[in-house]
């Protein structure tokens, strides 16, 4: 499946209560990952962190960037490192096409947040999941009052449009008939396809929404 903005939401989602270890992106931590992230970057792995991180051991571990990097990457199970998208939390605003004010941001979920040198990830109803830092971990919070100042959509991964359900970036009686043969369980659509299909965002994916699309594809809505 292409990366999208709503598996990045509940990939980073899942990842709520993993450690925060600066530099990282997923890896199970470990004494040789230690000693390599404590080479790299000295300041962030100060002696008096080093038993609070050996507890951590067996657990995936990341830094904030490294949340979105991690998904970015994620392969059949394994993390797989490419250092053309290997970039820090301002790079990646920086990469962004589409961005603005956090006043101005839409209700998407899978938009990034951004803060002078961190970001987070928007998973609906005003929440973020960020990896916050080392004394906190991998952890949910409210969007309000939390400090961020701009959104800007991923440019690693696809976002997710209403009505069309198959990606194709264009809405077409296919989409309408694949919601109806979702509806007759004669298909089962993806969790992104669901979203993309529930255009009346009541829940269900069923009839009225193939109609709708229908009449999307027609240009009558």
């Amino acid at each position: 499946m292409f990366k999208n903005n709503i598996e990045l939401a509940a990939w980073c989602k899942e990842k709520a209560g993993c450690p925060y270890w600066y530099g990282t992106f997923g890896q199970t931590a470990s004494e040789s990952l230690l000693q390599q992230k404590k080479a790299q970057y000295p300041k962030h792995y100060a002696d008096s962190r080093l038993k609070k991180m050996r507890s951590h051991f067996g657990r995936q571990v990341f830094d904030c960037v490294g949340l979105i990097k991690g998904y970015v990457w994620e392969q059949g199970g394994k993390i797989i490192y490419d250092p053309a998208q290997d970039v820090s939390a301002d790079a990646m605003y920086l990469r962004c096409t589409e961005k603005g004010d956090i006043n101005t941001m839409p209700e998407i979920k899978g938009l990034l947040v951004f803060k002078k040198g961190h970001t987070g990830v928007y998973i609906g109803d005003g929440r973020v999941v960020e990896a916050k830092g080392f004394d906190y971990g991998v952890v949910i919070s409210k969007l309000s009052g939390s400090g961020f100042t701009v959104w800007g959509k991923c440019p690693f991964i696809t976002y997710l449009e209403k009505y069309d359900v198959d990606g194709d970036g264009k809405v077409t009686p296919a989409d309408a008939r694949a919601v109806l043969r979702h509806s007759a369980r004669l298909i089962k659509l993806t969790a992104p396809e669901q979203y993309s299909a529930d255009v009346n965002s009541d829940g269900k994916v069923d009839a009225a929404d193939a109609r709708l699309i229908m009449r999307q594809s027609q240009g009558l809505s």
